[in-house]
């Protein structure tokens, strides 16, 4: 049977301290042995202060070890001479933990770098900062779409003004997109950002994503189905033109030559003016088609103001409240508080109200039971909203994508301005606008302030 070395040595020294002790009391006892008595007190204390040192010589070697541990530091080593003879095992098993913690280290340290790596490498900007503006962070992409490709970067307010109002300024889960030149290369940057905190410090982690290639796609996608409805639009009232001038020409010439006073009959002359009038017409159909165009593409600055919300709704039904009786239609207000508020363009958020009730109440025509039902509330986000919905004949699902193109309609009597319109109104309120529609059951328009 092994005895634990320090154990048996703890022992042997205490059993050696009561043994001089009982010497201690003997020697005292006698009178002439006053002088040995002391030494035998002087070997006590000795014997005491070495067993003091014994014991805390082996918890300085284990306390030493163990904060070198705390500290990251796995380079010590166990003392063989003082351990290994006291406490079997402890040195093995010490060194198995400090090659542990090297391999834990060690593939942290290999994570860290890959992780590293392909943050720095990714075409995404990151750049996070404190609420002091100190940067915490930065990886190369964003020090290429801020302008400090070559630079050291700590503290935001050392980049442009521009960037550091949008650093300050975007809001959590907004997205602000600006048109920027950078060494002669186009960007179109949206910066995004979200917050976190490690310990007491708040943390602003900004994404920052050159989106020209997105935007761009869109673009010529929007074009090419503007440009296709502005085509058909045209080519409808400039072929009856050229048409009705190609059929006038011909009632006044004969073998290219043009026809005597005395050649043309009243009936002639009565044709010719017919003719003249409908190009008349189709010019000045032509003439408010392009008036329209003109303003859907230059809508002015919005003048923001407080608006009562459930006011706002109220006042825009009653315009309507003629139309809603003859067509019997049920209309329902909801709203979570009567004193919710929108900071917006009057005029302009009204026009946008009156478009889509308007849309709501034409799509019930010949619906059993009309109802338009309008909600009005706040998210998760605290973003207020509005939504519309009625029960008329819907939009079908292949025509969704068209809707918000300016012209494009699906109503016969329509002029396809109204929605792109309501769109261009909630962008300059950094709004959206989406519609869904299951037809004949729900058409619902919903408006994110």
């Amino acid at each position: 049977m092994k005895y634990n070395k320090f154990y048996i040595s703890i022992f042997s020294r205490i059993i050696l301290i009561v043994f001089t002790c009982f010497l201690f009391v003997y020697f005292i006892e006698r009178d002439d042995n006053i002088l040995t008595a002391i030494f035998v007190v002087f070997l006590v204390l000795v014997q005491i202060i070495f067993l003091i040192k014994y014991v805390n010589r082996t918890n300085r070697e284990l306390a030493e070890f163990l904060l070198h541990l705390q500290q990251g530091d796995t380079s010590v080593v166990f003392s063989k001479e003082n351990i290994e003879k006291t406490f079997k095992g402890l040195r093995g098993s010490f060194e198995k933990i400090n090659i542990d913690l090297k391999k834990i280290r060690s593939e942290k340290e290999q994570k860290e770098h890959y992780l590293n790596y392909v943050i720095d490498n990714v075409k995404t900007g990151l750049l996070a900062f404190n609420e002091t503006g100190v940067i915490e962070f930065v990886n190369r992409q964003a020090k290429v779409f801020l302008n400090k490709k070559d630079c050291t970067l700590l503290n935001i307010n050392s980049l442009d003004a521009e960037y550091v109002k949008i650093l300050n300024n975007t809001k959590l889960s907004e997205s602000t997109v600006i048109k920027k030149t950078i060494n002669d290369d186009f960007y179109f940057l949206a910066f995004s950002f979200s917050e976190f905190k490690i310990e007491n410090k708040k943390i602003k982690l900004f994404a920052i994503h050159d989106v020209k290639q997105e935007i761009e796609t869109n673009e010529i996608e929007s074009w090419q189905k503007l440009i296709r409805v502005l085509t058909h639009e045209m080519m409808n009232s400039i072929t009856p033109i050229t048409s009705l001038a190609h059929a006038i020409k011909r009632y006044l010439k004969n073998d290219d030559e043009i026809l005597d006073q005395q050649e043309i009959s009243n009936e002639l002359i009565s044709d010719i003016v017919e003719n003249a009038e409908i190009i008349e017409n189709r010019s000045k159909g032509l003439l408010e088609f392009i008036d329209n165009y003109r303003t859907i593409t230059k809508l002015p600055k919005p003048k923001f103001e407080a608006i009562l919300v459930k006011d706002l709704i109220e006042k825009m039904v009653l315009l309507f409240e003629k139309e809603i009786t003859t067509k019997q239609i049920a209309i329902i207000i909801n709203v979570d508080s009567d004193n919710l508020e929108l900071h917006a363009d009057k005029g302009m958020i009204e026009q946008v109200i009156i478009n889509l009730i308007k849309n709501s109440i034409e799509a019930l025509n010949e619906v059993i039971d009309p109802s338009i039902v309008i909600n009005i509330f706040t998210d998760d986000k605290q973003k207020l909203k509005i939504t519309i919905s009625d029960n008329g004949k819907g939009i079908e699902k292949e025509k969704m994508d068209d809707v918000f193109i300016p012209f494009y309609t699906t109503k016969e009597n329509g002029t396809g301005v109204g929605l792109s319109l309501s769109r261009q109104i909630m962008r300059l309120h950094k709004g959206s606008i989406i519609i869904s529609s299951d037809p004949k059951v729900q058409t619902k328009v919903g408006l994110t302030f």
